[in-house]
């Protein structure tokens, strides 16, 4: 929905040309039991919007056993004669229509949540790799201005410092946690067709909806007494590199974790330095900041991330 919301938008000059309909199952019998269910979901996942398309209700499910649903949500492509077309998401409709300018694509998903899991591999998980994942999400191509990246210290084909281990952030975090420390960002090519990996300056954007939401979320968790959902005694980690004990305690307690960019590119951060110490179940910051004091390193709330970064970082 969030993407529906955002395409409707992107189209606003094309709504002559295909209209949406959100058709909800029988699990409200009302518009007014609707409403109500629709308080947390559009405060969490639609940054406070309203659906743009109208919503019809179906709450015997005849529309459901028409169309043979049965999983939700389900996308359906009907032509301008009343033909189904078939099964279709956004993309199917989106080709039909006059295209949109890869700025506005990226504008588009940004905001939209995505699992993430970018560990400093530096074999493995160079720029260009980046840029790939970035390609399938954003839905455009994307290219790195190789000039730009050696410029800034790094290189299309080398290692992009920086780890991200989340449950679902924005893309935009993303863009902010691995390319704006290296003064990075996605940008328009010459003629808007594609998106590029350049040079990029001036202040921090304002924080988003989602990004300001998040934020308060994971700090109440990181600070809040008791444990996460089904634990029940602290987490061990004994002698292990910062790398691997960051990807444990993602993994034991569903916190997104992450090592700062701009500190592993000059060296202030060692992601193979040794940690032992206990975290969790609760209070996972004072663990934390325990964990992390004899490496010179803390923890901070930053773009949906819990990131370890070197104690008075500014």
């Amino acid at each position: 929905m969030p993407e529906l919301i955002a395409f409707y938008e992107d189209h606003a000059a094309d709504r002559d040309k295909f209209e949406v309909f959100a058709i909800h199952d029988d699990g409200v019998k009302s518009f007014s039991e609707l409403d109500k269910k629709l308080v947390s979901i559009k405060k969490t996942h639609w940054q406070g919007k309203d659906l743009p398309c109208p919503v019809l209700l179906d709450g015997k499910n005849k529309t459901h056993k028409l169309y043979g649903i049965r999983s939700w949500p389900t996308g359906l492509l009907i032509d301008p004669e009343g033909k189904l077309v078939g099964e279709a998401g956004i993309g199917s409709l989106e080709v039909k229509l006059p295209a949109v300018s890869a700025a506005k694509k990226w504008a588009r998903n940004r905001d939209i949540k995505k699992n993430v899991f970018w560990s400093f591999e530096p074999e493995e998980n160079t720029l260009q790799h980046f840029a790939q994942i970035l390609k399938r999400w954003a839905q455009c191509e994307i290219t790195v201005d190789a000039e730009a990246v050696k410029a800034c210290g790094l290189a299309a084909d080398g290692p992009l410092p920086g780890v991200v281990i989340g449950t679902p952030i924005t893309l935009r975090s993303l863009d902010e946690l691995l390319l704006a420390p290296h003064g990075l960002g996605l940008g328009p090519s010459v003629d808007g067709k594609t998106l590029v990996i350049m040079k990029q300056g001036g202040e921090k954007e304002p924080v988003s909806y989602l990004q300001k939401l998040h934020a308060a979320e994971l700090n109440e968790r990181v600070d809040k007494k008791t444990g996460a959902e089904g634990a029940t005694k602290p987490l061990d980690i004994t002698d292990k590199p910062l790398i691997e004990a960051i990807k444990i305690i993602n993994r034991e307690s569903n916190l997104p974790m992450g090592l700062d960019a701009k500190a592993m590119q000059s060296g202030k951060l060692d992601p193979d330095a040794k940690v032992s110490g206990s975290v969790g179940p609760g209070q996972y910051r004072k663990g934390l900041v325990k964990l992390l004091a004899p490496l010179g390193l803390t923890v901070e709330v930053r773009d949906e991330v819990v990131i370890v970064v070197p104690v008075g970082k500014p």
